[in-house]
């Protein structure tokens, strides 16, 4: 590992990735962002309760789409690194921007209406999980 981020935010707490949609395909398709946030709702609930299960589906997934194999050493390693959650984690993509911003690199931070956590507050009060928010 080349830095750890995680001492740099607030609980080490900080997003590395979202799942975004087009605002127009969630409201034309919402049951189709339903079963996809099910299914992230699925997966991050094996990575928790079997997460040796997890790390070799992972390698199994690699292995069928580049055609070679990741060592499971690696997998472990990285899933040791990384905290999966269905929290979008908003602050810290406010605080990332924000950042940016003041570096020159994004002109605007207007964020407002980026999350839309209905359906996914609705699939985790379904599997009995905290809801999250965008705040």
């Amino acid at each position: 590992m080349l830095v750890d981020e995680r001492t740099l935010w607030p609980g080490g707490r900080f997003v590395t990735t979202q799942l975004a949609v087009r605002t127009d395909y969630l409201h034309a398709h919402p049951d189709v962002i339903r079963r996809l946030l099910e299914g992230q709702v699925a997966a991050i609930n094996l990575i928790h309760s079997n997460p040796a299960r997890a790390e070799q589906l992972v390698g199994q997934g690699i292995q069928q789409a580049t055609g070679q194999s990741v060592a499971p050493s690696l997998i472990a390693a990285s899933f040791a690194s990384i905290t999966f959650t269905n929290d979008p984690i908003a602050s810290s993509l406010h605080t990332g921007a924000n950042n940016a911003k003041a570096l020159g690199l994004l002109p605007s931070t207007q964020l407002q209406g980026l999350y839309q956590l209905n359906i996914l507050n609705g699939v985790l009060r379904a599997a009995h999980q905290p809801v999250v928010s965008s705040g």
